[in-house]
């Protein structure tokens, strides 16, 4: 929620939710209608080398932590989303899909994946769909994924 704040420059910002019975899984959908991940590249004139024009590289940097931060006096690491994303599947065995744009991610216990969709679809702004198991495993300790 903090990403669409700080980082989408949207007008609007949705949160759904669905308790799955069938999974025992928490599916929580964050969305925003901003400029994309490859958008705020853009506008902040940050790793456009290494972005080439690409959205699907955009998303991969941004889960690589590539920040567009630049807060005097602050620590400018953009670990957010890859810290999150890594407890969520490697730790509690959940799924993390992203779309931004025409860039699509998926990360789940089969596939850690990037895709430029852009001939298929567009979203003009980010889509996030994770799904959060309710049960934690055992042995789960969130302290082992802080950065």
């Amino acid at each position: 929620m903090d990403n669409i704040l700080e980082h989408s420059k949207g007008t609007k910002g949705y949160v759904f939710w669905l308790k799955s019975q069938q999974d025992n899984s928490i599916y929580l959908c964050l969305a925003d209608n901003g400029q994309t991940i490859f958008g705020n590249y853009q506008n902040d004139g940050r790793h456009t080398l290494e972005i080439d024009g690409n959205e699907a590289q955009a998303i991969r940097l941004a889960n690589e932590g590539y920040s567009t931060k630049n807060k005097l006096n602050m620590n400018n690491r953009g670990f957010g989303i890859r810290t999150s994303k890594r407890m969520l599947v490697s730790g509690l065995g959940g799924s993390f899909f992203m779309l931004s744009g025409g860039g699509f991610h998926r990360f789940d216990d089969y596939v850690n994946d990037y895709a430029d969709i852009s001939k298929f679809m567009h979203w003009n702004g980010t889509i996030l769909l994770l799904r959060i198991p309710c049960h934690i495993p055992r042995g789960f300790n969130f302290y082992d994924y802080l950065e």
